[in-house]
């Protein structure tokens, strides 16, 4: 899936990458991005590997919105 969004720079070349984008690659502040100039296109890659399993895990519950009912369904399922 492509996703194509416009962004304004600033006036000491900064952007801002969407939030759709940043929340669907896992991106973090202080990451560390490849960018590539390349005929008139800019690229920004990730480079492989940047960030752990462990941390996949633990920032896709830290985004989930769990109620007090999935917290207790959990729960049950736990003591299963």
């Amino acid at each position: 899936m492509i996703i194509c969004k416009y962004v304004k720079m600033g006036e000491r070349g900064q952007i801002v990458i969407p939030k759709e984008i940043r929340e669907k690659e896992c991106l973090i502040p202080n990451q560390s991005l490849k960018i590539m100039h390349l005929d008139g296109e800019i690229i920004i890659r990730i480079p492989k590997q940047t960030i752990s399993p462990e941390d996949l895990i633990f920032r896709a519950f830290k985004n989930a919105k769990f109620d007090r009912q999935d917290w207790e369904d959990i729960q049950k399922d736990r003591e299963r």
